[in-house]
């Protein structure tokens, strides 16, 4: 990420509520994740619209990206990879991707 995001989001789905992620969201244009592409392996689940994935090394989810690759597609960085410190500070906002798909703090 070129900057701090201006807040981090944790959603309560059934996946994320599992990863415990906390993440800082991005564009391609924002964003990229510098690995080489056996370093990690994707996971779909649901409507198979986004790529969810993790380190082959420590098992670690890592990001996940939209499957469309457009420009502006999006991707997700669990800000939990990061260092405390670089996080310190940020907003944290919850989102109810269990049931209402909106967010709780609003």
């Amino acid at each position: 990420m070129s900057r701090k995001p201006r807040s981090l989001t944790q959603c309560t789905c059934s996946v994320c509520r599992r990863y415990g992620a906390r993440w800082a969201y991005c564009t391609r244009r924002t964003a990229r994740v510098r690995c080489q592409r056996s370093a990690v392996t994707p996971y779909t689940w649901g409507d198979r619209s986004i790529e969810f994935y993790h380190c082959n090394r420590c098992g670690c989810l890592t990001h996940y990206e939209s499957v469309e690759k457009g420009e502006r597609s999006r991707i997700a960085v669990n800000a939990r990879m990061l260092p405390p410190e670089d996080t310190a500070g940020i907003r944290l906002r919850t989102f109810d991707g269990a049931s209402t798909w909106k967010y709780l703090d609003d």
